[in-house]
């Protein structure tokens, strides 16, 4: 077991039942002793009462610093490749691709060890999607069938970043398979400004390991975000037009899709 889970193991797990314990064992200990020993059992009391609370606070701060460590990562490679758009205009389309796998493949390390990414662009129609970047995915289908195309142009019509906690257990919900069998998944609608590009898909092996508390929406955004922009330019840097996601009749889809920022299926 790495250092890492060890002391994710003492701060989440174990403290939380020993320091209560320890506590009331040294508060026991305190009517039965005297001078220096009393004194020694009243300090570890206060010590133990505390340790759970510091520890998951230097938890959560640590979780923090890393977040941050990790967005400041995706600003780094994309300003790097954004360098080299301005220098060398003869690669721009190049330089564009090459962002959004950065993008992709960020956004895959920030969510899990074992997580996926894929971006499916949408066509010069607005109509369907097909395959414009993969992460980890291998066999990665070009199209999904229609059932599946039409949840996820509308979940891109709703904006919202839709988490999956179990691809088996949806209740009618959004569903999304890139193969494999993956049980968790995040998808996030792509744009440019207001502008829809397609969708970012996440997917994890097991259930609940894509879940909002687990993967910041804000950054599932952010990456969302800049990834539509570099789809965006790549479009205009090859001559292309602009995309746009038609509307459902009345609204219907095979499957619901939450509306809900961030809501969890």
């Amino acid at each position: 077991m790495s250092i890492k889970k060890i002391y994710k193991w003492l701060g989440f797990v174990s403290l939380p039942i020993l320091s209560p314990g320890l506590t009331f064992f040294f508060g026991t200990q305190i009517p039965r002793s005297t001078g220096a020993l009393r004194f020694t059992y009243i300090a570890s009391g206060i010590l133990s009462a505390c340790l759970a609370p510091v520890l998951t606070r230097l938890a959560q701060r640590r979780d923090r610093r890393n977040a941050i460590i990790e967005i400041e990562a995706v600003i780094s490679a994309v300003a790097d490749e954004m360098g080299m758009l301005a220098t060398r205009p003869a690669e721009t389309a190049k330089r564009l691709t090459k962002i959004q796998e950065r993008l992709i493949t960020c956004a895959a390390q920030h969510a899990n060890s074992k997580a996926r990414s894929v971006f499916y662009a949408l066509t010069a129609d607005g109509k369907h999607l097909e395959l414009a970047e993969s992460h980890k995915v291998e066999n990665a289908p070009d199209r999904f069938e229609k059932r599946y195309e039409d949840d996820l142009l509308h979940a891109i019509n709703g904006k919202d970043i839709v988490y999956i906690r179990d691809n088996r257990h949806t209740e009618g919900n959004l569903r999304i398979d890139l193969g494999n069998k993956c049980r968790s998944a995040i998808v996030a609608p792509v744009y440019a400004g207001n502008e829809p590009q397609g969708v970012l898909v996440i997917d994890a092996p097991n259930p609940d390991q894509l879940t909002k508390k687990r993967v910041r929406e804000s950054y599932v955004r952010a990456v969302a975000r800049l990834l539509g922009t570099a789809h965006a330019m790549g479009n205009g840097a090859a001559g292309g037009s602009g995309t746009g996601v038609p509307q459902q009749a009345q609204g219907e889809q095979g499957g619901k899709a939450t509306r809900i920022t961030g809501k969890e299926s």
